[in-house]
This record gives C-alpha cells, structure tokens and sequence, in this order.
C-alpha cells in the first residue's frame, strides 16, 4: 500500500522532476528525503527511487517514527541502494512495530531496513541510541513496546 501510495499517483512524477530540475540548476546536489509515520514510508520509497535513478551517493534519507515497508530481502536490497539511512524511533511510539515482526519467520516477516537511532527514556534523561545494523536490533525500539504479545519470544514482553 504505501508503495503504490508513492508509485502510482501524481507524487512520483512531481519529485523526480523537481529533483531533475533542481539538479539542472545546481549541479550534482545531494537530495535528503525525509518522512514521518506514512510519510517516512513514502519517503523510503521515493528515496530508493531516487537512489536508483540519480545514484545511491546523492541520496540520503532520514525518517521518523516509520512502519516496517518490506520482507529481508527489501531491506537487504535496500541498504545497497541508499546507504545513507537513518530511521528515528521513540520508545513510545507503536508504528514502527507494524506490521508486527514475527521471529520465527524472520525472511518471510516484515523487517525493518538498517540504522536506527532509538530515542528512548533513562533514569529520567532523554538517550539516543544508535542500533546495529539489523533493522530488528532487539536490544532497541523492537523491544520497547509489546504490539502482539503472542507474537513475541518471552524476553521482549519484559516491559509489558
């Protein structure tokens, strides 16, 4: 849904051909497409797009708060193409544990493409941290909040 939402209306075609234009204008610039909750996810798409069209060097992306876009293989392939991910996660916020991870079906399941900076709350400070370069690192945000508990292995239901 959230790819067709990008491909298939009048916002594909707009972007490229602001970023051509732009291109044409400045030169070899450097394109950051960012995103929040939907908008993170159609902002991933319209990245690796670009990514794939202008060069993966060109591009960056930065969204907030994401739902999960693709199987391992997606995420795979698009760690190859835009490189220069980051995908912020607060320790509260329920979208990016949907579609929920299923651990025992990790290639089949939704995943999450790599880096994660997790907002998350310590003895009452504001932390960042920076996760590993999984996507589903369980020692951050994929542990914070409980989606479908049965889903779950015993040791990330901890907090619920």
């Amino acid at each position: 849904g959230f790819y067709s939402a990008y491909n298939n209306t009048l916002l594909r075609p707009a972007i490229t051909n602001a970023v051509r234009k732009a291109r044409r204008l400045y030169g070899d610039i450097s394109v950051i497409v960012t995103g929040h909750s939907m908008g993170g996810a159609m902002a991933s798409f319209c990245a690796l797009d670009l990514a794939i069209s202008l060069g993966s060097d060109s591009v960056h992306l930065m969204t907030f708060g994401q739902p999960r876009i693709g199987n391992a293989a997606f995420a795979s392939y698009f760690e190859q193409y835009v490189p220069s991910a980051i995908r912020v996660t607060h320790e509260h916020d329920i979208v990016p544990h949907l579609p929920p991870y299923f651990f025992f079906l990790p290639h089949l399941t939704y995943h999450h493409f790599p880096r994660e900076v997790w907002e998350h709350d310590v003895d009452g400070n504001t932390t960042f941290r920076v996760c590993d370069g999984s996507g589903e690192d369980p020692d951050c945000c994929r542990e914070c909040v409980c989606v479908v508990p049965q889903c779950l292995r015993p040791s990330d239901v901890h907090g619920c």
